[in-house]
């Protein structure tokens, strides 16, 4: 069996608890885009400081990290015993992997919305959002960063092997592009303290703090960091020494709940307090902060092969296999839920909205979304995936 598929177990419970983030999130950001600012600044009284993690939008990055650990490890496995990388079937793989669900959601989420040619093409070749233009389904820039740097995966892969450090010559990478989301914050003329805050609070976010979120460079860390994590873990399986690992775990957690907890949706908090240059450092290494947080926490596990039993794994196992259907799909549900919920159609709802509402309609969205993708995965993507491993082996 090939290594990577050994830790697919532990790898859904990390996708799961990053997808239901993204869920949660995306309730939140509904509350304080569709509610404006006073449903924004009521949201952020009312919710109490234990639920600081639902203001921040790691869950996709977690996301992305798996992905390109799992990624990463099957294409290090095909090179051990091919000796190659058969680039072909890897694109093949991916297009057909990724196309079904997203031209999917493409066509009904542009059914519910005025018709633009250049934003519908765009939004097709996955360079809507890197072109400034947009995307029609609205969690289309992570499909965006996704198929951009998938594409080129195995021949990034196959650079870094080359090099003889190539954790090193990762490494190097991932301060580039940090060191690049520093530089421009620092050129930019975002107000870094309200970098986060006038999103959060229902105020519209500057151009340069969009691009900084959404452009796939600005994104890269993730993918970086989950291949070392991948490259380190295959060397560390083919070595008999004994794996310890407890404190660089630790250390992981910590960092984590450092990542998650800051309340940078409170105008008031500690963090504001914090001179502009801290800040600047901050929020631009954030995201590689987090991931290397992640990574940590994750290296242990993986090359110990850690086990679970229990209906809960179960759980995850089954909400990992339809987690491009629940990605692409759950904001709709999430304004049905919003509905069921608060049984209104009155924006003015939002402002008065309280945590166990907000948590109520969560559990409607995740199910409804949870249902839906395992249709999905059922009639489009299990037959898709069939197919095309069918093709493969011809």
């Amino acid at each position: 069996m090939s290594n990577h598929i050994k830790h697919y177990q532990f790898l859904d419970l990390i996708r799961t608890v990053g997808i239901l983030q993204v869920v949660l999130f995306h309730i939140l950001f509904g509350v304080f885009t569709y509610g404006e600012s006073d449903a924004a600044l009521a949201l952020i009284s009312n919710l109490p400081l234990w639920m600081t993690f639902a203001w921040q939008p790691f869950g996709v990055d977690a996301i992305f990290l798996v992905s390109s650990f799992l990624l990463t490890s099957a294409l290090l496995d095909e090179r051990e015993r091919l000796g190659r990388i058969d680039i072909r079937a890897y694109i093949l793989k991916r297009l057909l992997r990724i196309l079904p669900l997203y031209y999917l959601a493409l066509l009904l989420y542009q059914l519910a919305s005025p018709f633009d040619l250049l934003d519908f093409t765009l939004s097709a070749v996955f360079l809507g959002v890197t072109l400034g233009v947009g995307n029609v389904i609205p969690v289309g820039w992570s499909m965006e960063v996704m198929m951009i740097f998938f594409l080129i995966l195995p021949f990034l892969l196959t650079f870094v092997l080359k090099s003889k450090r190539p954790i090193f010559t990762l490494a190097i990478f991932v301060i580039i592009v940090t060191g690049s989301r520093i530089v421009f914050l620092v050129l930019s003329d975002i107000s870094v303290n309200r970098l986060l805050l006038d999103t959060f609070q229902g105020f519209p976010a500057e151009t340069a703090a969009k691009q900084l979120y959404y452009q796939p460079w600005f994104r890269l860390p993730p993918f970086l960091i989950g291949m070392m994590l991948a490259i380190i873990v295959n060397k560390a399986r083919g070595s008999h020494r004994e794996i310890s690992g407890q404190a660089t775990q630790f250390f992981g957690f910590f960092i984590i709940l450092v990542c998650c907890f800051t309340p940078v949706n409170r105008e008031n908090s500690w963090i504001y307090q914090l001179s502009d240059t801290v800040l600047v450092i901050y929020f631009g290494s954030l995201v590689t902060l987090f991931s290397f947080g992640l990574a940590l926490a994750m290296w242990k596990p993986l090359v110990k092969n850690s086990k679970w039993n229990g209906s809960w794994i179960r759980a995850c196992k089954i909400v990992s296999r339809c987690i491009f259907g629940i990605y692409l799909f759950h904001m709709p549900f999430i304004v049905l839920g919003a509905i069921i919920i608060l049984q209104s159609l009155d924006k003015m709802q939002l402002t008065t909205i309280t945590p166990g509402q907000i948590w109520m309609i969560f559990c409607v969205s995740t199910l409804l979304s949870l249902g839906f993708s395992q249709l999905l995965l059922r009639f489009i993507e299990a037959p898709v995936i069939k197919g095309s491993a069918d093709l493969l082996t011809k």
